[in-house]
Order: C-alpha cells, then structure tokens, then sequence
C-alpha cells in the first residue's frame, strides 16, 4: 500500500483526481467453501461515507472488505498509491470501523486465515433449524433462527448487519437486544464437496404484540402481528430464486404458528414485491382456488379467508384483484369455464373502488373530471402491473393446498428498499 503524501493546495487544483466513488472503491468478498473469494460491490453507501457517496484525498484508492463464508468473520483493508497531506482527510478504515464487529481484522490476512480456522475448529450456527429442507439446483438449504440472547449470535448479527446498510435504501442497524426482534439465517448445507455450511442471506423480523381482546388478554394468550424488516441474500446467490424458497418458508413457518396472526412487510422494494406477490398468489390459490374469487365479494367470507391466511388488508385486497384479473385473462383466451366468467366491467369498478378508498381525501378535493380522470390513469397502471406479475404464472382454480416452497415462478429479491406502491 502507497503511503505518499503530498499537500492539499497542490491537488486542489485538480480534485477529480482525489475523490473516489465510494461504490467503487469498496470492494466485498466472501470466501467459498474452498477458500476462493467471490467479488460483488455495494448499491449504496451513503449511510457510511455521507449522501455524496465519496471519499475525498486519495488517489487509486480500494476498500477490501472481506467475510468468512460459514462465520462471516470480517477482514478489512485500504489500499491507494497516494495520499493528501491533510489532517483534514478522513481514513475509510476508522470511518468503517464504526460499523464493523471488533473482531475485524485489518491488513494482515494472514491474521484473518489463522483466526477463521480457530475458530471453525469449535464453531457450530449459533440457532435452530426451522421448516424443512430446501433443494435448489441440487444442493441443499437451511434456514436456521439464531440466538440473539447468546454471545455467538449477537457476534454473527454484528457481522452480518453491515450488508443492511451497503444494500437496502434507507436501512438502519436493528436493536438487537430487543427481545421482540428475530434473525433468520439461510444457509447452504454440507454436501459431499462442501464440508461447511455457507451463509446466503438472512431475514430480520420483528414480533409486535397485537391485542385480541380483553379475555385473550385476561387469559394469557399471547397474539403476534410478525413484521419482516430486513430481507437480503447475497449477490452471487441471486437469480437462481432462493429469495422466494426463503420467503415462502418462513411463511409457511409462521402461518403454522397460532401465536402469529398476521404476516406484513415493512416499505418492501420492486423486487421484493414482485416475489412476495407471486409467492403469496401460489399459496393463497392452492388454498382457496381462483375461481372462489367472485364479484360482489362476499364480505365475510373475504375476512374470514383473510384472517386464515394470516395476510394484511392491502397485500390480501392485491391479490384478490389479481386472482379477477388473471380470470378475465383466462376468460379472453377461452380457458375459463362460462358459469365462471367475471365481468371485466365489474373488475375496473371493484379496483377503482380500494383505490378511490384509499386516496378518499385528496380525489375528493378535485373537481369529477379530474377526479374521474385520475382513477382510470391510477386504474390502467395498476392493471398493467398486475399483467406483468400474473405472466407465466398457472394457477388452480379450485383449491389444494400443497407444500409449496417457492421453487416456481418467484424472483429473487433485491433487499428492501422503502418505495410507495397503489
């Protein structure tokens, strides 16, 4: 590593030269099970190296952040071939280094090496398995709920939460002694090659009390509104639909769970949404069936399957307009029975009632054609959307519930980023 210095009034005259995109230069690894480092970079930076994402004062400058693949214990390094003369000049490392475990090494590999494999010699996932085993592309998956009361599961979260801030907009560090919070690791299991586990991404969700009433209350019955906040897998695990097995698993884990009587997500991403809307119209199909899905809408027969399902009100309302759509869709290509047919007229008028329901105050305030005019704008987007989630996808028009893991036309997910959808 270059340690030359020279004087900030000679670069100021060319400070393009000194700055340095901070989604560039930091550079993460995470080692196989063979010892092989696998490269991807971040998608944001700013809540550690500030809203400009750059890091001023060096030139050729590289951050070397590196992760054990069955411990995740980090590795740290910051390389460049010169530096600003300048007491003013902020160091990447002790800027990281607030975000990072003290258990981090830094610049001696060797050091790091030497420490993953004492520790490996006794090391063992600091949680329990949950659900059952997943198969992806002929390996095996786990996903296991760590301890965060004990010393080895607080220590991995610490390892592990730093990916929250480098890949979902607008994250921010859990408090993880909060006993109401859970983290839930996916690993690849041992196979034959691979004589270690492997961490691919991780859930971080939060146990809010929800009141059933004062006899539930009276009577200790504990009810539970589970919140997923954080949902990450890793880069180069990405793409082969992992992030929908993992989805559906703890789904299936919790609607298993009497305590637990809803199931939501915090401000989910695109990409999260698409995933979770195809997931969640798998399962609620092979539940209740598409056609049971018929207009005017049987009010309690809606709360009840809603509640059953453990959805929310707004995830469950989508996926009913979805389950029409993908009716009508069915209809126009002659595939729908005629004693199941849905009037597309009846679905425009069912849709735009939610979304005039849901933006009562500010539609009220416009004159009719305005007003009128918004909701068919609001409706034909809305429609189109549902098109694109629904393509591809075959779904039972009468029920069957099945031990659906999520295998089938899901999408990986991005992390979570805070977005607003109709």
């Amino acid at each position: 590593m270059g340690d030359n210095k020279l004087s900030v009034t000679a670069a100021s005259l060319q400070p393009e030269l000194w700055t340095a995109s901070a989604n560039e230069a930091l550079q993460i690894f995470v080692t196989d099970s063979e010892g092989k480092a696998l490269n991807f970079q971040p998608t944001f930076t700013y809540p550690i190296f500030g809203d400009s994402e750059q890091v001023f004062g060096y030139i050729d400058l590289v951050i070397y952040l590196c992760f054990d693949h069955y411990s995740f214990y980090p590795f740290l390094n910051v390389k460049f071939s010169e530096k600003l003369e300048d007491s003013g000049i902020e160091d990447p490392k002790k800027i990281l280094d607030e975000f990072l475990p003290e258990s981090t090494v830094f610049k001696d590999e060797i050091k790091w090496r030497d420490a993953i494999s004492k520790e490996h010699e006794t090391y063992k996932i600091p949680g329990q398995s949950v659900g059952s085993e997943l198969v992806n592309e002929g390996s095996r998956f786990g996903i296991y709920k760590i301890d965060l009361q004990s010393e080895a599961g607080l220590e991995l979260h610490k390892r592990l939460q730093i990916l929250v801030l480098l890949f979902i907009e607008a994250g921010s560090y859990i408090d993880s002694k909060d006993k109401l919070w859970d983290l839930y690791v996916l690993y690849e299991l041992p196979s034959a090659e691979k004589k270690e586990p492997s961490i691919i991404g991780f859930c971080t969700a939060y146990n809010y009390w929800k009141y059933g009433g004062h006899e539930k209350f009276d009577n200790g019955v504990e009810e539970i509104r589970k919140k997923i906040s954080q949902f990450v897998i890793l880069p180069m695990y990405q793409g082969r639909k992992l992030g929908g097995q993992f989805y559906n698993s703890l789904y299936n884990e919790w609607l298993a769970d009497e305590r637990v009587k809803e199931i939501v997500v915090e401000d989910p991403n695109e990409s999260f949404d698409d995933m979770r809307d195809r997931c969640d119209l798998k399962r609620l199909a092979q539940a209740i069936g598409v056609s049971a899905v018929k207009l005017p809408l049987d009010t309690k027969w809606s709360q009840q399957v809603r509640t059953s399902e453990k959805l929310e009100k707004r995830q469950f309302s989508r996926l009913l307009e979805m389950f029409l759509i993908y009716q009508r869709e069915k209809q126009k290509s002659g595939k729908l029975q005629e004693t199941l047919k849905v009037s597309s007229k009846d679905i425009r008028l069912f849709i735009k009632r939610r979304l005039f329901e849901k933006n009562r105050e500010i539609l009220e305030s416009l004159d009719e054609p305005t007003r009128i005019d918004k909701l068919q704008t609001a409706y034909i987007s809305l429609d189109q959307d549902y098109l694109r989630i629904i393509e591809g996808l075959e779904l039972p028009l009468t029920p069957g519930r099945v031990d659906y893991n999520g295998s089938e036309h899901t999408q990986d997910s991005e992390p979570l980023q805070k977005k607003q959808k109709i």
